[in-house]
């Protein structure tokens, strides 16, 4: 067997190895961010590189797709290694505590006003979606396109108040199950997979975090079925849409009803799209838009023939929270480069004002610096993400805790599959769920504090 494909399978061993390994111990937490990190790199690095290899190896020479997957299996292992090192614990524990009190009277304020915001700004989006936005966004709306998923949090707030075992709301646990729901439905709509991906992890976490449960086996093999079938569904959906097909409420509403399951497996890059065989041009058939093969682009092009940027894009942790009131002239950091190396590794000729696909963890560690950037970035995740789950084991008896766990563990997929692993901060997190939260950790330790 060619080593590129050895490689391939041994990465898939390590991951069944590890989850059979902790199911048989009985201690298989589904809240434990790894396994979401572990589901986007078992897609991207394992099923397709495997269904792509044909593609791989007639756009890219073997020992590039070869080194690819070699370089996911170590990446993978030095991963593992320090994700369970012990450094994120030691570092939980050196992190102020979070509120033990959980106070009505914040969340009767801020709630409605989150829901309302998200609300209107996800009409906004719909709208331009549909469409119905002038081509030249003004500012005001740009910033009401930030903002839908306050929506998703106030529910979650909602539902884990409404849980507390010691004084169960079911009226607030129906409207926290309402908002997110709706959530997930006019995402689905929107033909966007990971914010209706976001709507059914964040439910499930926070249904089961305030009773101190996990989900039984069979229900997160439901809950698994649910969310590929969510993905699917909003990905199948946005490719019927963009084929000038009707994209009313009643047509997504009839797609839904028609929509054949066994798509799931075309979302999941096991099978092909219907009709891909027809394909009439090479661009159709190419996978280069795929995270698999942006990342054998970026290693095959980074830096031969395009620089690094040597973490540049990192920069925007700071810069995009810089209002451009302030800096007019603010850059997106990194993104000249990110767009130089597809203009000179692509396949097709790409314009420079390219807005292309996402290029994966891996990817992105490649343009930052190749191997021992891949080094850092594996480390860093790593660290980090452990970090928050034992920071939140240790306190998961608080409300305050369960909040945020829930509104926060699905950022390990986002930081697997995107083109950017910090990305996840700018794109939800920074500005949308953590104010909020840290508005509610604020009030309720200025709240114990004067008890």
């Amino acid at each position: 067997m060619e080593m590129d494909r050895v490689f391939v399978l041994l990465t898939a061993a390590v991951i069944l190895s590890l989850v059979g390994y902790r199911v048989c111990r009985r201690d298989f937490d589904p809240f434990a961010p790894i396994w979401l990190f572990l589901t986007g790199y078992a897609h991207v690095y394992v099923l397709q590189a495997y269904s792509f290899r044909d593609w791989a190896l007639a756009t890219r020479p073997i020992d590039v797709v070869t080194t690819a997957n070699a370089r996911a299996l170590w990446a993978l292992l030095l991963f593992l290694a320090v994700y369970y090192s012990g450094i994120g614990r030691l570092l939980a524990r050196q992190l102020p505590r979070p509120p033990r009190r959980w106070a009505t009277g914040p969340l009767a304020m801020m709630v409605p006003l989150m829901a309302a915001w998200g609300l209107i700004c996800t009409a906004v989006v719909v709208r331009k979606t549909a469409g119905q936005l002038d081509t030249a966004i003004g500012g005001w709306t740009a910033v009401a396109l930030q903002f839908p998923t306050m929506q998703l949090i106030a529910g979650t707030l909602l539902i884990v108040t409404g849980r507390q075992p010691h004084r169960p709301r079911p009226a607030l646990t129906l409207a926290g199950l309402a908002l997110t729901l709706m959530y997930t439905l006019v995402w689905m709509y929107l033909g966007k997979r990971s914010h209706s991906l976001f709507g059914v992890l964040t439910l499930l976490c926070a249904w089961y975090l305030p009773r101190f449960k996990r989900p039984s086996l069979g229900t997160l093999a439901a809950a698994a079925f649910l969310g590929c079938l969510v993905v699917a569904l909003a990905i199948s959906w946005r490719l019927h849409r963009n084929r000038g097909n009707d994209a009313s409420v009643d047509s997504f509403v009839a797609f839904a009803a028609e929509f054949d399951p066994s798509a799931i497996l075309v979302s999941l890059s096991i099978e092909d799209e219907p009709g891909r065989d027809l394909a009439r041009s090479r661009a159709q058939l190419s996978r280069e838009t795929t995270e698999y093969g942006g990342y054998l682009l970026m290693l095959d092009t980074v830096p031969n023939k395009s620089p690094h940027d040597y973490g540049l894009n990192y920069l925007r942790l700071v810069s995009t929270y810089i209002p451009r009131v302030v800096w007019p002239e603010k850059p997106i950091y990194g993104r000249d480069r990110w767009v130089s190396a597809w203009v000179a590794g692509s396949e097709f000729k790409r314009k420079d004002d390219f807005t292309g696909p996402a290029i994966g963890i891996l990817g992105a560690a490649q343009l930052n610096g190749g191997a021992t950037a891949t080094v850092l970035v594996m480390v860093v995740v790593a660290v980090v993400i452990r970090t928050g789950y034992d920071y939140f084991r240790y306190h998961a008896d608080a409300p305050w805790a369960q909040a945020w766990w829930a509104s926060t563990y699905f950022n390990a997929w986002l930081m697997t599959v995107n083109d950017d692993p910090a990305v996840w901060f700018y794109y939800l997190y920074g500005h949308m769920i953590l104010p909020p939260l840290v508005f509610l950790w604020v009030v309720n330790r200025l709240g114990e504090t004067r008890a």
